[in-house]
């Protein structure tokens, strides 16, 4: 993987990818990457060039087309984001139950509510009608 920071050139990055330069402009008029401009000349940044290496293995492996490809990326950029906030969401209902467990049984009886799920399920005590019952016993 690139290192984000990295800046290639034009010509370097159409080396790299074994791509003419007429393609690295048709991937960029279409709005697929953004090149920067640095001192006139146009660069790719190591973050550019692993979307390009996607793009490149969609219209390579799978013979899709550019308007094709972006496509394929704005889905994959939703799905992401679907993700990150499935993942917020499960956060907080995580926080919020243990929060409400440690306040219905009391810290002490019920230490570990706001550990990992392997944590939570290890607790060593559960309460049955009122009365604390130890598993190990």
């Amino acid at each position: 993987m690139a290192d984000k920071q990295e800046m290639l050139d034009f010509q370097e990055t159409c080396r790299i990818l074994g791509i003419q330069s007429s393609d690295l402009e048709a991937i960029e008029s279409e709005g697929l990457i953004t090149l920067e401009v640095i001192q006139g000349s146009k660069v790719v940044t190591g973050e550019q060039l692993e979307r390009l290496r996607m793009i490149m293995r969609l219209k390579r492996d799978l013979a899709v087309n550019l308007p094709g490809i972006d496509v394929i990326l704005q889905m994959r950029s939703r799905m992401i984001q679907m993700r990150e906030e499935v993942e917020q969401i499960l956060d907080f209902l995580h926080t919020q139950l243990s929060r409400d467990i440690r306040e219905l049984l009391g810290e002490e009886d019920f230490p570990l509510a706001l550990g990992s799920g392997d944590e939570f399920m290890a607790i060593g005590s559960i309460i049955d009608n009122g009365k604390k019952i130890d598993i190990d016993d």
